[in-house]
């Protein structure tokens, strides 16, 4: 999927990995783009995953809006018993992550690899 403006520019790429979505997120997720974001991940979630690894390494800009639909994302996965992990982020949308983090509902992983052997372990609180 692709969604752009004049202004505004989101790919979300998804696909399977041994049976778990792969969601990849290119560009910015902001206030226009946020509501596609969690749309597509919470759809995931309804088809009964539960185990979703968003790639964010392209993923250039992240505001609060942006920030607010992956934490609710990662909250619904939680309260459906499931793991949401945000792979290799970006210096920017660390320093984002580290400001707004009001709890610790999504879990920030440097690689993919490191996600998927998470996704075999308990999540830990």
């Amino acid at each position: 999927m692709t969604f752009q403006d004049e202004h505004y520019q989101l790919k979300i790429g998804i696909k399977s990995v041994d049976d778990i979505p792969l969601i990849a997120l290119v560009g910015e997720c902001d206030a226009f783009t946020a509501p596609f974001v969690h749309g597509a991940i919470s759809t995931l979630i309804d088809k009964g995953y539960r185990g979703i690894i968003i790639n964010i390494e392209h993923l250039q800009l992240i505001d609060v809006a942006g920030f607010h639909a992956l934490d609710e994302c990662c909250i619904k996965m939680s309260e459906a018993g499931g793991q949401l992990l945000l792979v290799s982020p970006t210096k920017h949308v660390k320093e984002i992550y580290d400001i707004l983090r009001e709890r610790e509902s999504c879990r920030l992983l440097k690689s993919l690899e490191e996600a998927r052997a998470g996704l075999t372990r308990p999540p830990t609180k």
